[in-house]
């Protein structure tokens, strides 16, 4: 059996693999010092070429299979079509090879279209996005459930995950922008909530959140959108047309043609937020302030409570992936 240190979840963070050993027992002798030496890179979900050694195994059978186990996987590399395959899962990763030198792997590495997150399903690149129902017995809808209830009585009626290619690839790059002026690949990265009414939703799918188009409850924090911890502070602005009508109705007023087509549920995202470094809000940021009266060193997001947030303002939507629409009753 191979033994391999790979990464057991797709999720995992870059800085937990970092260079992967393989015990290929294969003799050092296998490769003379004279020959190019090669590296190997598989494509890890922070958009990065992550190296593994495998080059010994490779040369012995270049178009064949080899499997590796981890605790909770087994893994094959496919050498014909360079891709690594988890057999546990199905999902899979592309592998790559590449001659060494700190050149190439600093292009490898800072030059690369983006990955689709492997989890993603039915993509259709003609499409500005897609919204894909989660059963209600996956893992995926089960979590996302979970942080729904934490807060929140009422029931679901759906959870749908928002797949879109561009704004997926704005986030990434990102997130790799700020680990690089901030010298560190730990920028905090929070799942949170944002209620909104059902005419902005399709906006919001196509373009991400911005205020300016889908309207502001306030600006005590700042002018940027806004996103709350729980759940149900965010249910608060999920916009119906059901009190309207009954309003109207009460004055003797029909409700107009409009209001009809409005389904009965209320809707809210739930958004992977990039809050980064935060500081209190404040109703006239236009942007997060300077963290030192410099024009180079800014925090990445207000909030309303720099002790316990519970409310987040972030003012660069690519700091914003609206990752799922959750409807409910």
């Amino acid at each position: 059996m191979l033994a391999l240190r790979a990464a057991e979840d797709p999720s995992e963070s870059p800085s937990d693999m970092e260079v992967e050993i393989m015990d290929t027992s294969c003799s050092s002798s296998c490769t003379s010092s004279s020959e190019p030496s090669w590296c190997w890179f598989y494509l890890a979900e922070c958009g990065v070429w992550h190296m593994f050694e495998i080059e010994q195994c490779y040369s012995r059978n270049q178009h064949g299979v080899m499997e590796f186990y981890t605790a909770k996987y087994t893994y094959r590399l496919d050498f014909s079509v360079m891709r690594q395959i988890n057999v546990t899962t199905g999902k899979q990763r592309p592998i790559k090879r590449a001659l060494h030198s700190a050149t190439g792997f600093r292009f490898i590495c800072d030059n690369l279209a983006l990955p689709v997150p492997c989890h993603w399903e039915r993509i259709n690149t003609d499409e500005p996005y897609q919204l894909i129902p989660l059963g209600r017995d996956t893992y995926e809808f089960k979590e996302v459930a979970r942080l729904y209830d934490k807060t929140m009585g009422h029931p679901l009626k759906s959870i749908q995950r928002v797949q879109n290619l561009h704004l997926w690839e704005f986030f990434c790059r990102k997130k790799s922008q700020l680990r690089k002026v901030k010298r560190t690949l730990d920028i905090e990265e929070r799942m949170l909530f944002h209620g909104t009414g059902h005419s902005n939703v399709a906006a919001i799918c196509t373009y991400n959140f911005d205020w300016r188009l889908t309207g502001s409850h306030g600006d005590v924090y700042g002018k940027g959108s806004y996103f709350a911890r729980d759940a149900k502070y965010s249910s608060k602005f999920c916009l119906t047309t059901g009190k309207h009508s009954n309003t109207l109705q009460r004055h003797g007023l029909a409700p107009p043609p409009v209001f009809a087509s409005e389904p009965p549920h209320r809707t809210m995202f739930l958004a992977r937020v990039l809050v980064g470094e935060y500081t209190a809000g404040h109703p006239m940021y236009c942007r997060p302030p300077s963290k030192d009266t410099s024009f180079t060193h800014f925090y990445d997001s207000c909030v309303d409570d720099v002790g316990s947030p519970k409310i987040y303002v972030v003012f660069d939507s690519n700091q914003i992936y609206p990752e799922y629409l959750i409807e409910f009753y």
